[in-house]
């Protein structure tokens, strides 16, 4: 039988059930399947929501293991806030886990050069994971300094409604961005990626995670994921002024920012 999308109906415990199951290996699949350029993308977007920031609060919506999260305090100050939010706690989990072994490594690095006495067991800024739906953020209008989303939106029910709930809960002049898969069109690019997402990914996934559906899932998606310009339009619509999109390799991967007036 050939693979099937869930339904509207059917499609948030689908997508749940998926990524508790995947959660384990996650990670070392997400460097196979990139051949490593998430990071890449992952820190450029990051870059632009934080911009010359050094202190602020920050929310990573569908956090997963919270790499991006911890990217984003990676850039900040002591005393500032970065909130990773996702509805798989098998993910929540394993960023905690991320979390304290960075925080144990960098400790190591100031005891070697004689600037701490002992090792702290909590990252310099403040990291908070929370359990929840994207779609209905449980945060107060105009909280966060900005909010990102990472290869999560094409996840959602609701995609406006879950910009919608981003936009809400940013504070003006902050940002909402969203990374995700693009649409590629390169004449010459366009069909290998199109082979490689379609069929090789899959078998990835099979030998990764022996999880080859849910690995049939991520490419399947993005047929019914909107192009860039309809990613603007969420965007436009939930208010979000000078609204721009950024390919990236090759527009396999597109960056969507807005700015919350």
């Amino acid at each position: 039988m050939s693979f099937q999308l869930p339904t509207k109906e059917q499609k948030h415990d689908y997508v749940l059930e998926q990524f508790e199951r995947i959660a384990k290996g996650y990670d070392l699949s997400n460097d196979v399947i990139s051949m490593g350029m998430h990071r890449a993308w992952k820190l450029r977007a990051v870059q632009e929501l934080v911009g010359t920031r050094k202190t602020g609060k920050f929310l990573d919506v569908c956090c997963g293991t919270g790499d991006l999260a911890l990217t984003i305090a990676k850039q900040l100050n002591p005393g500032s806030s970065v909130t990773g939010f996702d509805f798989a706690q098998n993910m929540l989990d394993l960023a905690r886990v991320r979390e304290e072994k960075l925080a144990a490594r960098q400790n190591r690095r100031l005891q070697k050069s004689g600037h701490v006495g002992g090792v702290q067991k909590t990252f310099p800024v403040q990291m908070d994971w929370v359990r929840g739906d994207a779609q209905n953020l449980p945060f107060a209008d105009n909280t966060f300094d900005g909010a990102i989303i990472s290869f999560g939106l094409r996840n959602l029910t609701d995609l406006q409604k879950g910009i919608s709930e981003m936009a809400r809960v940013v504070k003006p002049g902050g940002y909402v961005i969203n990374l995700d898969l693009g649409h590629c069109e390169t004449p010459v690019f366009a069909p290998i990626f199109s082979f490689y997402f379609s069929r090789v990914v899959p078998v990835l996934g099979g030998i990764l995670q022996n999880d080859k559906t849910a690995y049939t899932y991520l490419p399947e998606s993005l047929t019914t994921y909107p192009k860039p310009d309809g990613i603007t339009a969420l965007f436009q619509n939930a208010g979000l002024k000078d609204v721009t999109h950024t390919p990236l390799a090759f527009g396999t991967v597109a960056m969507h920012r807005g700015l919350k007036l």
